[in-house]
């Protein structure tokens, strides 16, 4: 079992040797209490009545021309929802002043270039957990907001040294349009509207304004010259970001997922690259290593300890 284990965490860490860009999906914040994309839906469906009650599938519901008129109110919902729970974690935290920002800090620590100490983070996440994470910290970063209200996005923030540069490809909860122009702002207040893209194919036609038009050019620019992956609870379920990590890692860039259960979508997109290692749980208190050199078939190990979990996986590293 120990050679078993030695071999794998040897495999991980030669294919993040490279500081990787890391994917960050809506699973890395389930387990902080933000809602996931089934409660989500739930939530929908109790405040509007029109909207179909036996829909499984957020994305796909919401992609249908019936609900174009209803996304304002849609866009609210989901707006309220992350709101809440985010509001509710930083409060925790404060209260017990625990640890759970730990996992965050010690990601970025040890995945960070020496010089120039830069990280780039690509996430479809609208909460604040990573910034949370950050500030507490004090590790200097940029979503492109100079994170000041009434700050205006400008995509030269973000930089090549010494920063983690957090590109948010659907939007934050702390960014409103106030007359037709996107701005930051810390509390929302009637009358401002909420700046995140809503799931659905809808969503493609808002990307072409600003600042998404340049954060998606920001994250192509990223994935492009990415020399690793590290994907942090990420379902592989978004059509921007999803594609062009599958051309490199069928290139043979590594690439390494961690979460609670691996998605089908994450098998089948995945499934031609070269080198990965998939990470999730096997049982209580056992995780479940999937991986694959070049060359080599892919091969299976289950391991004590839950290595699913970034705080644990961190030691990996």
């Amino acid at each position: 079992m120990e050679d078993e284990k030695e071999k794998i965490f040897t495999i991980i860490q030669n294919y993040l040797k490279n500081p990787p860009v890391v994917i960050w999906g809506s699973g890395a914040t389930v387990p902080f209490g933000l809602p996931s994309m089934w409660s989500l839906n739930e939530s929908i469906k109790k405040e509007i009545p029109e909207f179909d009650q036996t829909n499984e599938n957020l994305e796909i519901e919401l992609g249908k021309d019936e609900y174009r008129e209803l996304m304002p109110q849609i866009r609210k919902i989901i707006w309220k929802e992350v709101s809440k729970a985010d509001k509710k974690v930083l409060k925790d935290f404060l209260v017990s002043e625990n640890n759970i920002f730990d996992g965050v800090r010690k990601l970025v620590e040890k995945i960070s270039d020496t010089h120039p100490k830069v990280i780039n983070i690509i996430t479809t996440n609208y909460d604040r957990i990573i910034e949370y994470a950050l500030s507490f910290h004090n590790i200097p970063f940029t979503d492109g907001f100079l994170g000041k209200d009434l700050s205006v996005f400008d995509e030269n923030l973000f930089s090549s040294k010494n920063i983690v540069n957090l590109v948010k490809v659907h939007g934050s909860l702390n960014w409103f349009d106030l007359a037709g122009e996107s701005r930051y702002l810390n509390n929302n207040f009637e009358g401002s509207l909420p700046q995140i893209i809503c799931p659905g194919k809808n969503k493609y036609q808002e990307t072409y304004k600003s600042p998404y038009r340049e954060l998606i050019q920001k994250s192509d620019s990223y994935i492009n010259s990415a020399d690793s992956f590290l994907v942090v609870g990420f379902g592989f379920n978004d059509e921007h970001l999803t594609p062009k990590i599958k051309v490199k890692v069928k290139k043979g860039i590594p690439i390494v997922v961690i979460t609670k259960v691996i998605s089908e979508t994450c098998l089948q997109e995945i499934q031609e690259a070269e080198k990965y290692v998939l990470i999730e749980e096997s049982s209580e208190d056992k995780t479940k290593f999937t991986f694959k050199e070049k060359g080599l078939e892919k091969q299976e190990i289950i391991l004590d300890g839950n290595y699913w979990s970034l705080n644990t996986f961190i030691d990996i590293i």
